[in-house]
């Protein structure tokens, strides 16, 4: 579940009522009188939703609780309405989404985290408005794809996902990622079961419309895939962090150390006994988003670049 201290938001986008989970104030500063810290906005991976980061709101906002955390559902995800077929499901529309929520919120400039195709969605977001993107964490995902790993999602997830109790929910989770995640309990493959899917009939089913595996499963996967490289070339004047689970088939070391290589400020770190994609409410890795995104804003005042009026 959510933290107490977060509260649901809905905004309507392309005819869509859309939602999300916001944690703390936005623009609040800080009880010395400070500015208010950046916001993190979160973006979560392909069927998964906002309480995906309610954990990791939680931790980041007990070391700094002035800084806002705000996660995204996206259209046919949690609390978000279905679009209208599978062909509304696409990462440009899904991007156009997020600005449209930010809108909402009075968020001119945030702190991106993105989970697998979060992290797609912030490549996006570069290109329609980049002076949004203030810093962006990747986890697990970057401008280039590894067939296997993709290949791996369209061959498991959403292929049964359908159990008579939560008890069904986490043994499918803990069997599904337990050889590629050995530094998981089974506490930690319970929470992501209970965050991903919700009761519906009588059932445990994934929270979300199953018609948006359809474009991946389309897909062809023997030719090559689509780059998103120029996309990540329009951020060189943007702090980013690169999450990489040391098991993970659809990010590969290779693409890491590309990234780190065509970007002067790019930190690059490997989470030990995970694979896609790390539990960033584990590891250390709160704390190390913490310290990233108050160096995003470091970077914006060398740079003067003003930090962004935010109104709740």
């Amino acid at each position: 579940m959510a933290p107490t201290d977060g509260k649901p938001f809905f905004f309507d986008h392309d005819g869509l009522r859309l939602a999300g989970w916001l944690w703390g104030e936005i623009g609040r500063s800080s009880d010395a009188g400070a500015p208010a810290p950046l916001p993190i906005v979160c973006l979560p991976g392909l069927t998964r939703n906002s309480r995906d980061f309610g954990e990791l709101a939680r931790l980041i906002r007990d070391l700094d609780p002035a800084r806002a955390v705000i996660a995204f559902d996206y259209r046919g995800r949690g609390l978000s309405q279905y679009g209208s077929g599978p062909e509304a499901y696409t990462v440009p529309a899904e991007a156009a989404d997020i600005l449209a929520g930010l809108d909402h919120l009075r968020i001119s400039r945030a702190v991106f985290v993105g989970t697998s195709r979060g992290a797609l969605v912030i490549h996006l977001i570069a290109a329609m408005r980049l002076s949004a993107i203030a810093g962006a964490v990747f986890n697990d995902a970057g401008p280039r794809l590894e067939t296997e790993g993709l290949r791996q999602i369209r061959d498991t997830v959403g292929v049964v996902e359908s159990f008579a109790d939560w008890e069904g929910a986490v043994d499918a989770v803990a069997a599904s990622l337990g050889q590629s995640f050995p530094a998981m309990s089974r506490r930690d493959f319970e929470r992501m079961a209970r965050a991903g899917f919700t009761e519906r009939g009588g059932r445990i089913v994934g929270d979300y419309d199953p018609r948006l595996m359809e474009p991946l499963r389309a897909m062809d996967l023997n030719t090559d895939l689509p780059e998103l490289w120029a996309f990540f070339d329009l951020m060189k004047a943007v702090p980013l962090l690169v999450i990489r689970g040391e098991n993970s088939a659809l990010f590969s070391r290779a693409t890491v150390a590309a990234m780190t290589e065509r970007h002067d400020d790019c930190e690059a770190m490997e989470v030990a006994g995970q694979g896609h994609a790390p539990f960033l409410e584990t590891a250390g890795l709160p704390e190390k988003i913490l310290g990233f995104a108050k160096h995003c804003a470091s970077e914006a005042t060398e740079q003067k670049i003003p930090h962004p009026e935010v109104r709740s």
